[in-house]
């Protein structure tokens, strides 16, 4: 290397003019290739489609009347098939219903054909859930006690 090249590297302006031609301008080749091969495999791995069997969770809204309380919530059947972008389904743990409204009610009732409520538009629920809840007066969801005569 002559004696006024080596001379331009050692200041710190030119040093930073050499890294950045090397990083800019050399090697396009194989910087394509590199950007070419990630592209694909970012395409592969984010849009590829799976199904999964989550438990799902239903959502109960408001009180039942002012003596009465819930005793049971039955989800039938407890596990539903999600699909979608494999990042999307794998980050979820559970499945919600939409909301079942317990406002003012004294009897215990079915909800058939509940929705499955998912936040994520890249998620779809295959199917929907009865779900059956048990409202019973407070004092009869306590076991009664024994005489001990």
């Amino acid at each position: 290397m002559p004696l006024r090249d080596s001379y331009r590297y050692t200041s710190g302006t030119g040093l930073v003019e050499h890294w950045l031609h090397r990083i800019l301008i050399e090697d396009w080749s194989l910087k394509l290739l590199a950007l070419a091969i990630t592209l694909v495999l970012w395409f592969v791995v984010s849009g590829r489609e799976v199904e999964r069997e989550l438990p799902v969770e239903a959502r109960i809204d408001g009180r039942p009347a002012a003596t009465f309380e819930v005793k049971e919530v039955i989800v039938t059947p407890p596990r539903v098939r999600v699909t979608g972008a494999a990042s999307h389904v794998n980050a979820l743990g559970r499945v919600p219903t939409d909301p079942i409204s317990l406002e003012g009610r004294s009897e215990s009732f079915d909800a058939p054909h509940t929705a499955i409520h998912l936040a994520d538009p890249k998620v779809v629920a295959k199917e929907s859930v009865n779900v059956h809840v048990t409202i019973v007066a407070v004092g009869e969801s306590k076991p009664k006690p024994r005489d001990a005569n």
